[in-house]
């Protein structure tokens, strides 16, 4: 999975260029814990449509892979 990493986000609201990355990682630890707390039915993917739970969380991890890498050492 790749994309160009200043694509919007498809329905969600633009991110400001001063975003603080600690914050940002913090709500991407709470987001993915909701998520594997989540029990109920899953929404279509907008890319791929229905998938299951594994499938979403492959392509979650996928998709963070892809943006991580735009970060270096």
């Amino acid at each position: 999975m790749s994309h160009p990493l200043d694509d919007p986000i498809p329905g969600a609201p633009s991110l400001p260029a001063d975003t603080d990355t600690v914050a940002a990682l913090a709500r991407l630890q709470i987001a993915a814990q909701a998520f594997r707390d989540h029990a109920g039915p899953l929404q279509p993917h907008f890319a791929y449509g229905a998938l299951s739970k594994a499938e979403y969380e492959q392509a979650h991890a996928m998709h963070l892979a892809n943006h991580f890498s735009a970060f270096t050492a």
